[in-house]
């Protein structure tokens, strides 16, 4: 098996939040806690993020996720988002690990529901949602997994990177302006050696048609 790690170094221009299911006072909306505290954007989050810029990359190449309906039936013959991300019957080579927010003070900010059918403000409808500090947020994204060739796992890399660097946004309330990226950066191994930029390009070029 070949070993595949990918580190996604994030960079936020905004505040950011993802909603938790805890409590906290003061707040509707609270963010996501690890075990020890830390504030995180969970993996789940992260992995759906990325396999949904690489449905789109993919086109009709790739089933459309969540609807297990609409994905992959057949373990033996998977779209490459699956055999990537996985699926219902299916477990991804890739694991995903929670990507730890540095330390700073939360604020809480106040919002105001909108209904969509009207595009105006919902009567009465006020509510505190916690964020990370506002300006400038980096963290980093931690990915790795096994692979039964160098070839699967660089198709693997070139997919997620490719997806990473679609992203503009991570997180909740993006139409709010919360989580939007100002960069993202990549950095790959494969079984320890950095991997060339040109095998990337290369299937880059076949999924965007820039070439063969």
């Amino acid at each position: 098996m070949v070993h595949l790690k990918i580190s996604l170094h994030l960079k936020w221009q905004t505040a950011f939040h993802t909603t938790g299911n805890r409590w906290r006072w003061g707040a509707d909306k609270a963010m996501v806690r690890r075990y020890d505290g830390a504030y995180v954007l969970p993996a789940t989050s992260l992995k759906g993020a990325l396999r949904a810029q690489a449905e789109r990359i993919l086109g009709d190449k790739a089933c459309k996720a969540p609807n297990p309906k609409h994905m992959c039936s057949d373990p033996n013959h998977l779209c490459l988002a699956c055999e990537v991300f996985g699926n219902p019957r299916r477990v991804s080579p890739l694991r995903f690990y929670d990507v730890v927010l540095p330390k700073s003070e939360p604020q809480i900010r106040a919002g105001v529901a909108i209904s969509r059918r009207r595009r105006a403000a919902v009567p009465q409808r006020l509510y505190f949602v916690e964020t990370t500090a506002a300006g400038p947020m980096v963290a980093q994204a931690d990915i790795q997994g096994l692979f039964p060739s160098q070839e699967k796992a660089e198709e693997a890399a070139a997919l997620v990177i490719l997806a990473a660097q679609m992203l503009s946004a991570l997180g909740a309330g993006r139409t709010r302006g919360l989580g939007w990226l100002e960069t993202i950066e990549a950095e790959c191994t494969i079984e320890g050696k950095p991997l060339d930029r040109r095998v990337l390009e290369h299937h880059w070029n076949q999924w965007l048609g820039g070439g063969q």
